[in-house]
């Protein structure tokens, strides 16, 4: 029996002509805008082998991989499910750009084994540019503001910045000198934002000083990020040269923003996202309507092809553009004149429609002149002339 309606999986769907006229749009001018910013495309292939798919700090993603035999050599491969990765690989595997910043940026599909409904489709169409080669502050605040670009790309200019540094939260632990289980406990706490379990660990841990000033007062650290700054710079930076370094790098990123831009800027010295992964500053933007999750986010992720043998600095963003397209006004409808060609074996037909295609009219071919409608312009052959007429 044939099934009248054919569902995709949970989490994967279509995107029909108006959705999908929007995202090519946006696509395209985001593209075109990481080029005028000096980034470079590349394109990673959809899979490839999960032993450098999975490799080093990629390796928390094996758990939204989707992975198959290869039949042509026997090995394990996988889809991609972060583009990220992938560009790491290439720029330190296949460019080998040790000697200067490689600015790259890419555009695809990707895949995730779970649905999660409230952070959108398993299959995002992802975007992001990365730069490779530079440890300084000065790049961090470079892809923070081709973030904001973008934002202002896709018509959200009055969106929330929000910054954190998970070296901050990596340091103090250090320091405190926690076990693993201690740190893996820890980091779940602050994942989920639970004070009252924060508390609990607090009281059943012993902690030495000034580090233990430092935890209690950790999870107040988040706000106007003006404000975070000056109580960090009192009861942080005194503490490790490694904090004051964390700490004197935001109030940097901080202090220019303010200066360049008008978005609101929220700092949380607790925010440990993507821990696993990044290294330093992390950063996002959020839509000013009040939508929960990130348009953009991205940070420093130092190191990242060391696998593949070659460890350089690095710091990008990236967004999910299916996610947003509901935020995003409709693409504009492209004035383009409408002519309807007869479908005929004629070389001077083909010509001219060639040559109105090229003028920036839409050539559309018509089967049946009786289903033209009163003022339709159309292709008629006058003496041997093929010329546009209106019905």
């Amino acid at each position: 029996m044939q099934q009248s309606t054919w569902f995709t999986p949970d989490g994967l769907e279509d995107l029909l002509p108006p959705q999908a006229q929007k995202l090519e749009y946006y696509r395209r001018k985001l593209m075109d805008g990481f080029n005028l910013s000096g980034y470079d495309l590349v394109l990673p292939p959809l899979a490839e082998f999960t032993d450098s798919l999975l490799t080093g700090t990629a390796r928390h993603m094996a758990v939204d991989t989707c992975r198959f035999t290869d039949q042509e050599s026997g090995k394990m491969m996988g889809v991609r499910a972060d583009m990220t990765p992938q560009v790491a690989r290439i720029v330190s595997n296949r460019l080998k750009a040790s000697d200067r910043i490689s600015r790259l940026c890419y555009a695809g599909e990707v895949l995730k084994t779970r649905n999660n409904k409230a952070k959108g489709s398993r299959s995002p169409i992802q975007l992001g540019a990365e730069m490779f080669g530079h440890a300084g502050v000065e790049s961090d605040i470079e892809i923070i503001e081709l973030m904001l670009e973008s934002m202002q790309m896709l018509n959200l200019e009055n969106s929330k910045v929000s910054l954190g540094h998970v070296g901050i939260v990596d340091e103090l632990i250090s320091l405190a000198g926690l076990n693993e289980g201690q740190t893996t406990q820890l980091i779940d706490i602050f994942e989920r934002k639970a004070l009252p379990e924060y508390k609990q660990f607090l009281a059943e841990t012993t902690l030495p000083e000034p580090v233990s000033g430092a935890f209690t007062v950790l999870l107040t650290l988040c706000g106007d990020a003006t404000d975070v700054i000056a109580q960090a710079k009192t009861c942080l930076s005194p503490i490790s040269p490694v904090l004051n370094d964390a700490v004197e790098r935001l109030d940097t990123v901080i202090s220019f923003l303010s200066a360049m831009h008008s978005n609101a800027i929220h700092l949380d010295l607790a925010d440990i996202r993507g821990y696993q992964y990044h290294t330093g500053i992390i950063f996002a933007c959020y839509s000013a309507d009040g939508f929960l999750l990130p348009i953009c986010k991205g940070g420093r992720y130092d190191n990242i092809g060391s696998e593949f043998g070659l460890a350089l600095p690095a710091t990008g963003f990236s967004l999910d553009l299916r996610l947003a397209l509901d935020l995003l006004e409709s693409a504009p409808v492209l004035q383009a004149g409408v002519v309807y060609a007869p479908s005929q074996a004629d070389k001077a037909l083909q010509e001219k429609i060639v040559a109105l295609k090229a003028s920036g009219m839409k050539v559309i071919k018509m089967y049946d002149a009786n289903t033209l409608m009163k003022g339709d312009q159309y292709l008629s052959n006058d003496g041997g002339q093929w010329c546009v007429v209106s019905a």
